[in-house]
């Protein structure tokens, strides 16, 4: 009989902890969330900005500067923000306080595609080019084949993340079947043929920079070739 009279008071106990939950939430829908731009964070690239944001939420009726918590809808929210072509991701939610809570990444800008009216992202998205923003990214000159988008961004990454590299290299040009790059501080070109193993190329080039660099070798080569294997083809001037 006790066990039985434990368990019967162990069921009140959930039940009424169940009760007060639902309770809780449904006081909580009706709290007053009031919405501004401060409520809006993000890794700005500075391709939008919060009050863009926030006016485009409030045109599109998915929020207004104060509204019951329980008519906001943040899957909506959500949905709607990842339609602008500029941001990555997006959280939204809302704080034990009831208040609304935006958070938003845009895409990150890798390479600018000199010959389009867009840049692409560290992922091979596109990103719609802005007027007089600038950006401190690698140019790519020439046309580019789409399928090539994220082997071109891996490019990009590839450099920014290199200490030699993003120095050292000025812009970066395709002709339609290869890729090449200009470098800084000398007179050549470098080719690096298709984009397939691009890492083992630039690595070779790398080892065979340093053992030039302090001779006068590199002053008398226009063009350097990286399409083979295991060496680097020179051109003299």
């Amino acid at each position: 009989m006790k066990i039985k009279f434990i368990h019967i008071v162990f069921i009140i106990f959930i039940s009424f902890k169940i009760s007060a939950v639902i309770f809780t939430n449904y006081i909580n829908g009706l709290n007053i969330s009031s919405v501004s731009s401060s409520d809006i964070s993000s890794n700005s690239y500075n391709f939008i900005s919060k009050d863009s944001l926030y006016n485009y939420l409030k045109l599109s009726k998915l929020i207004s500067d104060s509204l019951a918590v329980k008519y906001i809808d943040l899957g909506e929210i959500e949905s709607k923000i990842l339609e602008i072509p500029f941001v990555d991701e997006v959280l939204s939610f809302i704080d034990i306080e009831s208040n609304f809570k935006l958070e938003i990444i845009e895409k990150k800008p890798i390479m600018d595609l000199k010959d389009y009216d867009f840049i692409l992202s560290n992922k091979g998205e596109k990103i719609p080019k802005i007027d007089d923003l600038s950006l401190s990214i690698k140019s790519c000159f020439g046309k580019v084949d789409s399928i090539a988008f994220g082997d071109l961004a891996a490019l990009g990454n590839y450099i920014s993340d290199d200490n030699f590299f993003i120095n050292h290299i000025k812009y970066i040009y395709s002709d339609s079947t290869s890729f090449y790059f200009s470098v800084n501080d000398f007179d050549y070109n470098v080719k690096l043929g298709d984009l397939n193993r691009f890492e083992n190329k630039l690595k070779k080039y790398k080892g065979f920079y340093a053992a030039k660099v302090n001779t006068d070798f590199l002053h008398k080569y226009n063009k350097l070739n990286l399409n083979f294997n295991n060496q680097v083809i020179a051109q003299k001037k």
